[in-house]
């Protein structure tokens, strides 16, 4: 079958000399893993470069049922990046990071699609405030995915629950629960987040919270390995 979809590449693997496998996070289809022949040889380097991680493209697949690596017929750039720097490329490779995660293949889910993609080309355009976008990243995907925050008991409740994703009065577990610290800088967030309030956050807070809402994906995703980009993330973002 010959069809057509917007794609957001997710990963790419050497598969020989010359070609690729490419994990590619369709708006139709969900992720998909396709092979790229000839993407690395000399003819083609250009056009390759555009299978790169974070890239929007616009893509004409063959498809087949039963079958793990489908094939691309034609690729083209959706949307081109133009204001890359370091700090920007850190934020994309750790939303792709994440979001590769997330996805299960054939699995789809438009609306997480489009988010996905109007979130890296407003990244792209933000000239200013972008240190707390990893953080806003996390909450919309999370409530997309079905696990969002209860807000219920949030004025009262001293630690919230990684689990029940809930805030509790009291304590329920070491392992499941914020401290309350923790689960105040969480509220802040949430205000800054939904209510558009001014609040700041310093380097060491947003760390906390990269982390703490990164083990919240743990609690909900099945099989959600290690991230290895938070780690340049926060030095970034110092």
């Amino acid at each position: 079958m010959l069809d057509k979809t917007e794609g957001i590449v997710l990963k790419t693997v050497k598969y020989s000399e010359s070609s690729v496998i490419a994990t590619i996070f369709t708006k139709k289809f969900g992720s998909l893993s396709f092979i790229v022949q000839g993407l690395r040889s000399t003819k083609n380097k250009q056009k390759g470069n555009l299978i790169q991680s974070g890239n929007i493209l616009q893509l004409e697949i063959y498809l087949k049922e039963q079958r793990n690596l489908n094939r691309i017929k034609e690729y083209s750039t959706a949307y081109i990046y133009t204001n890359a720097n370091f700090i920007k490329q850190s934020i994309l490779i750790f939303c792709i990071e994440l979001i590769s995660k997330c996805v299960k293949e054939h699995e789809v889910n438009e609306r997480l699609y489009d988010y996905v993609s109007l979130f890296l080309i407003e990244l792209d355009k933000d000239e200013h405030s972008i240190e707390n976008k990893p953080l806003y990243f996390l909450l919309e995907t999370a409530s997309i995915l079905g696990f969002e925050f209860s807000m219920q008991n949030i004025l009262n409740g001293k630690y919230f629950n990684l689990e029940r994703g809930k805030f509790e009065d009291v304590p329920t577990s070491t392992q499941s629960n914020l401290n309350e610290n923790e689960t105040l800088l969480l509220k802040k967030l949430i205000a800054v987040y939904y209510d558009k309030n001014e609040l700041k956050f310093n380097s060491t807070e947003r760390k906390i919270l990269l982390e703490k809402l990164i083990l919240y994906f743990r609690w909900h995703i099945p099989d959600f390995t290690d991230l290895k980009s938070p780690a340049v993330l926060h030095e970034v973002l110092r």
